[in-house]
């Protein structure tokens, strides 16, 4: 029986008087990526509420109760591959000046890194929204803190083409940061969708890239 959506994993997966103690060295460490990366599989494959502790150690290959030395819930597991993930690849994307048909071609770059990261991650990604959403432990900060270069880097663009004359004084910068961003995601989270309703790759690339680079006033 699934899960309800948002709940946190059932306490009766977990043996009683069992608490994550954390992994021992290198074995350890290399356990606790079996986890991991089993949890990503299966995120990958079903639903958030379709995912059992049991299935997660299956494909580990560890016995149920070690989950439990690492872990203390898959939401727990969550929140560890989400502090892996690193928008870097992004970020670097916008601090080169954008202006011109070199900007242009920066824009292009960061829509093609975006919609390869955001399709790899969607799985993730839209759980971590979810449980940030309905404001569920450390879900929310971490949203906050994982993409707030990304925000920034937008920020920091608009305030430079108001400053210089290019772009509205009207416009948020904050705001004008986070749709952006918003923009990126949905190209990403939405791909196949976009491709189904007869959207080429490179229309996708070239039409997100050209009202990014115009909306940023550097066209």
């Amino acid at each position: 029986m699934s899960r309800p959506v948002g709940a946190a994993s059932a306490p009766e997966d977990r043996p009683a008087g069992i608490e994550p103690a954390g992994p021992r060295g290198q074995k350890g460490a290399r356990t606790r990526r079996r986890i991991m990366d089993a949890t990503a599989q299966l995120l990958r494959e079903r639903a958030f509420g379709d995912i059992r502790i049991t299935e997660i150690a299956r494909v580990a290959e560890i016995a149920q109760p070690n989950f439990y030395t690492y872990f203390s819930s898959l939401e727990e597991v969550v929140l560890a591959l989400t502090e892996d993930l690193s928008f870097e690849p992004l970020v670097s994307q916008l601090q080169p000046e954008w202006e011109g048909e070199a900007g242009l071609d920066l824009a292009r770059r960061l829509v093609e890194v975006s919609i390869a990261f955001f399709r790899e991650h969607s799985a993730m990604l839209a759980i971590v929204n979810m449980l940030a959403d309905k404001r569920y432990g450390e879900f929310p900060s971490l949203r906050v803190r994982k993409m707030r270069d990304l925000y920034k880097g937008f920020e920091a663009k608009v305030r430079l083409a108001q400053a210089q004359g290019r772009l509205s004084p009207a416009i948020q910068p904050r705001l004008a940061g986070y749709e952006c961003v918003g923009m990126l995601a949905a190209a990403g989270s939405r791909y196949e969708l976009f491709r189904a309703s007869g959207f080429s790759h490179e229309q996708l690339i070239e039409t997100t890239a050209r009202v990014l680079h115009r909306l940023l006033g550097a066209a």
